[in-house]
């Protein structure tokens, strides 16, 4: 969506506007406005994570997102792939990216963009791409920077990476200090280029603590503050993946449960003096392969309800749009609200109707006066700018079994899910939960990290009935490499 917003004085001229200067006095002048994308930071807003739009062609694009409104949905999650842009040092292929972003941006859609994915050439020598961290943050902070330039007023949040408390994603092992370096590097970066983008750190995945392959997201972004990340973000995100039992249901499994995990986040974010900034929730879905159409229908208008039932998250973005392959048990191929064939699942209805009772409202209009030494303003021109929105290896990581914790050993104090007047009709009985198997994944980046070729199947975690925890890979970096070789 586009909102309209007056813009200071100082912006105007720092873009190379003519003087406000005239003869005449001083006094309050109403600057001309601009058009910006923005995305509402409410809990309420829902938006879709879409890793597979950026390789579509220009009319896949335009029905995706025709799809997506729709809905009623505003706002999309895009990759913007650093090894699909920046194919060899300084050289950057903006094609692909910008189709997309200006289909999204003329649609009036709030744009979030995920800086992911080192090309081979920026790695530690020996190190795969696109899962290896960069050998130099100052060259991510380059590429950030040069997005966040070309972008201004049309994607106006940026996450800093995918996933990066799994190996999946950050090969060979996570790493919340050498994360907190890179966090560091962008957003000063990205601020420069954008001051008014909003930037998202942490983009942590559901997982429970395994030596060397997976941290939980607490227990990282813990890590993060112990490295200084205070200052370099303007809030969290996470991806709550649980395909055995609905959001609001997860209390009795202790630390395991995506919303036990949630609260102990923003615990940490308290102890460190950001309580008040937000979570958002920038990948949550369920593959039909788990249980059905209609299973996928209730756990999606139960994590919405429960979801917008805290005061410290901010939007949701549901994964994805379509399905990849018809008849598939792959989870990673199930996951959309739409079919192959573009025909609804029972769960686009859900979200048709959320979005019509929870409007999916722009930010309010932002009017700014300046006193100039003039009366008037002549021949100025505005470029639109954005506003401040608020405040490997393919390794398959074990999962731990989730069970039911006991009254004292429960850590979290989520409050109970307020899921009054769902905004669907839910079969009658809730799927029963089995909590020994529990990998969920987000589906993005999906390469095999150690060959760098595409993984088709863009999971690192497949909801395997031996229970253990797996990060939510929705960025597929398979994506990322078609985009390279693109």
């Amino acid at each position: 969506m586009k909102i309209s917003v007056a813009v200071t004085a100082s912006a105007l001229l720092s873009a190379g506007a003519a003087s406000l200067l005239t003869a005449g006095g001083s006094g309050p002048v109403m600057l001309p406005y601009a058009t910006v994308a923005a995305i509402n930071t409410d809990n309420t807003t829902v938006g879709f994570a879409d890793s597979d739009i950026i390789g579509m062609s220009q009319a896949d694009i335009d029905r995706t997102l025709d799809e997506m409104q729709a809905m009623g949905v505003q706002n999309v999650r895009i990759l913007i792939p650093w090894n699909g842009i920046e194919l060899a040092d300084d050289f950057f292929y903006w094609n692909k990216v910008d189709a997309l972003v200006n289909s999204a941006y003329e649609r009036d859609m709030g744009i979030l963009g995920v800086l992911n994915s080192t090309p081979a050439w920026a790695t530690e020598p020996g190190q795969p791409a696109p899962a290896s961290p960069p050998a130099d943050t100052a060259e991510y902070a380059e590429f950030v920077g040069a997005v966040a330039e070309r972008y201004a007023g049309k994607v106006s949040a940026y996450e800093v990476w995918n996933e990066p408390n799994a190996t999946t994603f950050w090969y060979p092992s996570p790493d919340p200090a050498g994360y907190t370096e890179l966090l560091q590097a962008a957003y000063p970066a990205i601020k420069e280029a954008d001051p008014d983008a909003t930037v998202i750190g942490g983009v942590v995945g559901w997982v429970t603590d395994y030596p060397g392959l997976a941290i939980s997201p607490a227990k990282y972004v813990q890590g993060m503050y112990d490295a200084g990340a205070q200052g370099y973000f303007d809030a969290l995100s996470y991806h709550p993946y649980q395909y055995q039992v609905a959001f609001s249901q997860g209390k009795p499994y202790g630390p395991a449960a995506p919303i036990n995990q949630l609260d102990l986040m923003h615990q940490e974010m308290v102890a460190n003096g950001d309580g008040d900034k937000l979570i958002w929730a920038t990948e949550y879905g369920q593959p039909t392969s788990e249980g059905g159409e209609a299973k996928q229908a209730q756990f999606i208008s139960n994590f919405l309800n429960t979801w917008s039932s805290f005061d410290y998250t901010g939007p949701s973005f549901i994964y994805t749009t379509r399905d990849r392959a018809t008849g598939s048990t792959d989870d990673q191929d199930t996951l959309g609200v739409l079919r192959t064939d573009w025909s609804r699942k029972p769960v686009a209805d859900v979200i048709e109707q959320w979005t019509a009772t929870h409007p999916q409202s722009s930010p309010s209009t932002v009017t700014l006066t300046a006193t100039t030494d003039t009366s008037e303003a002549t021949n100025v021109s505005t470029a639109s700018r954005t506003t401040t929105l608020a405040p490997v290896a393919a390794t398959e990581i074990p999962q731990s079994t989730m069970t039911p914790s006991t009254g004292t050993t429960e850590t979290s104090t989520a409050p109970t899910a307020t899921a009054t007047a769902e905004p669907t009709a839910e079969p009658t009985a809730e799927p029963t939960a089995e909590p020994t198997s529990t990998r969920s994944t987000s589906t993005d980046d999906r390469t095999d990290d150690t060959t760098g070729t595409a993984n088709t199947s863009d999971t690192s975690s497949t909801s395997s009935t031996s229970g253990s925890t797996s990060s939510s890979t929705s960025d597929s970096d398979s994506a990322s490499d078609s985009d390279s070789t693109g």
